[in-house]
């Protein structure tokens, strides 16, 4: 007897469950974050040109292009991968960014980031 009431509830109500699981999926869908997207390159403050990495035992220079979104580490060239809080550099040819730089620790001759897990700092050449 309570396989005749189960079938008819589900033959009866079958459409109306189907709506209700489209709808609560439609909010699942993957949409933007707001923390990565770059804020726009003229509201950022300029950190194109030569930096000195320092905390090496030799001497590093960081050639950076902002505009054209990459950088040269001696012969090594790097990308740079913007977001809402800083500035990534990768190498081309790995996934993972070596060094991480925040736009709000840019300072007129000085820049603090990590390089490789370390904490640096880069000065403006």
């Amino acid at each position: 007897m309570n396989r005749i009431y189960l079938s008819a509830f589900l033959s009866k109500y079958s459409l109306f469950i189907f709506f209700i699981f489209l709808a609560g999926f439609q909010n699942c869908s993957e949409k933007s974050r707001v923390a990565d997207t770059p804020p726009d390159l003229s509201t950022l403050p300029d950190f194109s040109g030569k930096w000195q990495l320092e905390g090496e035992g030799n001497i590093v220079v960081i050639d950076i292009d902002k505009e054209a979104k990459i950088a040269s580490f001696g012969e090594e060239k790097l990308v740079l991968e913007m977001d809402s809080l800083g500035v990534r550099l990768r190498p081309d040819d790995r996934e993972n960014a070596i060094g991480y730089f925040l736009y709000s620790e840019i300072k007129d001759k000085t820049w603090i980031g990590t390089w490789d897990d370390r904490v640096v700092r880069l000065t403006r050449l």
